[in-house]
């Protein structure tokens, strides 16, 4: 009998290590969301700007006073679908991952929020982008949906800790590209 009670003790200590260890990284995660929700409170977003239409599924060209701008998501990227394949490769991951931001997006309005970096090496617009409510960020749903991994170029880090939460949440829920593999 004593061999017994000491496995069941042991398999009552190991779940309560997971359950703790569970828990503290749920708080974890909770504390970094309310962080980011009160600073997103004070930030300054500009629009409404129409989506004219998709390029992939960090990329988007939107109306900005009459013109086209291309815009790039900061913190985020997904898979390529569009790129030069001389350089990178594309995938039909990275089709999907168009097709979601193409139907998030497409035809609404969004606003828009800068970081330290006005443009990239491409002449992009790098932005946070906003649905029309103003408080859903784009670049955050596309991680916590799985369809995009973190990206973080300095300065641009407004968001960093925010957006690595998301993408923990979605890879250890295995949403998206991450319960299929192509995310490891």
């Amino acid at each position: 009998m004593g061999k017994r009670r000491k496995k069941n003790r042991t398999a009552k200590y190991l779940i309560a290590v997971a359950t703790t260890v569970a828990i503290l990284l749920m708080i974890y995660i909770a504390v970094l969301f309310t962080k980011s929700t009160i600073s997103d409170l004070t930030a300054e977003l500009s629009g409404p700007y129409e989506v004219v239409r998709v390029v992939d599924g960090d990329t988007i060209i939107v109306d900005i006073d009459g013109e086209d701008t291309r815009v790039r998501l900061i913190g985020i990227d997904t898979p390529e679908s569009v790129a030069d394949e001389s350089v990178k490769e594309n995938t039909e991951e990275g089709k999907e991952a168009s097709a979601y931001t193409t139907n998030l997006l497409e035809g609404n309005t969004v606003y828009l929020e800068y970081d330290q970096e006005f443009l990239d090496e491409y002449g992009r617009t790098l932005c946070y982008v906003y649905l029309h409510d103003k408080s859903t960020m784009v670049n955050e749903i596309l991680l916590k949906n799985g369809y995009a991994r973190t990206m973080t170029i300095e300065p641009n880090t407004k968001y960093k800790e925010r957006l690595a939460a998301a993408e923990l949440l979605a890879k250890e829920t295995k949403v998206g590209f991450w319960g299929t593999g192509f995310f490891h």
